[in-house]
């Protein structure tokens, strides 16, 4: 954990800036949240005002304004030697364990976690969600026949995805799951693809991986998710046995494509058929 603040250089020394992390194992997990900090004329003697400048949804956290409700803020339980660090803390605390018997926002005290999550991505985690916001519109108005995708349980840095129309391939008639988890570093980053239906092919191992220079040294910022899933399944329907993930399933690929065909067709109906 991470918690930083500051004052801003030749300005008003009493009002800081602090940044927080969203706690692991938290909807806010992978946000980073901006506060503001207002040291009033007879701090330490009063608590300082803090607020979140990032929209955040929490039952102790006032959606509008970014009103903070917890004792230690308030006059009557303020003690004088409490230190910023000590303050930033126990609000850090609150994100990863909210006070339900006091809200401040009375329809949020039953925090659903999927709304929390959105918020956190939406307002907290910077311009990687609108870029894959914005890819997922295009792909669904698209509507390819190569492949479909959605969002898992809400989650816009989690998709799932299915390869299609492999006609003229062993694989024909076969739903190829595949899982795509998103970076904050998105489109900076590739996104992490993985198989999660079992196929037989030189270029994906057991473990789901795909050997796809697209999703490795020759990923660019200006490829979409669209031509990423266009190309896995080119990769499906052109394997590339010179480059294997696979060595024994490229030899056989290689030199007994009938034997190859034979398998790769097996496992089609064995693990892709639903």
């Amino acid at each position: 954990m991470k918690l930083i603040a500051k004052a801003p250089k030749n300005e008003d020394k009493s009002i800081w800036q602090a940044t927080m992390p969203g706690p692991l194992s938290s909807p806010y997990e992978g946000g980073t949240f901006e506060l503001s900090i207002h040291l009033p004329p007879d701090y330490p003697l009063k608590p300082p005002k803090v607020a979140f400048r990032t929209k955040i949804y929490h039952p102790n956290i006032d959606s509008d304004g970014g009103s903070i409700g917890i004792d230690i803020l308030k006059d009557k339980n303020w003690l004088p030697g409490r230190t910023i660090k000590e303050v930033l803390l126990a609000i850090y605390l609150i994100l990863g364990d909210p006070q339900l018997d006091n809200p401040l926002e009375e329809n949020t005290s039953n925090m659903v976690k999927t709304v929390a999550r959105k918020w956190t991505q939406m307002y907290a985690m910077g311009p990687a969600y609108k870029r894959i916001s914005e890819e997922l519109k295009s792909l669904e108005k698209s509507n390819p026949s190569y492949a479909n995708a959605g969002l898992v349980d809400g989650d816009m840095f989690h998709w799932q995805a299915a390869i299609l129309d492999l006609r003229g391939t062993p694989y024909n008639g076969g739903m190829f799951q595949v899982d795509i988890h998103f970076s904050r570093q998105y489109p900076n980053e590739p996104p992490k693809v993985v198989f999660r239906t079992k196929i037989f092919h030189p270029n994906i191992d057991e473990n789901g991986s795909i050997g796809l220079d697209i999703l490795k040294d020759r990923w660019s910022k200006d490829l979409s998710i669209s031509q990423v899933l266009h190309s896995i399944r080119s990769l499906l329907k052109n394997p590339n046995p010179d480059a294997p993930l696979v060595p024994w399933i490229a030899h056989m690929c290689k030199t007994n494509c009938s034997e190859y065909d034979t398998t790769a067709r097996s496992w089609t109906l064995k693990y892709a058929k639903g």
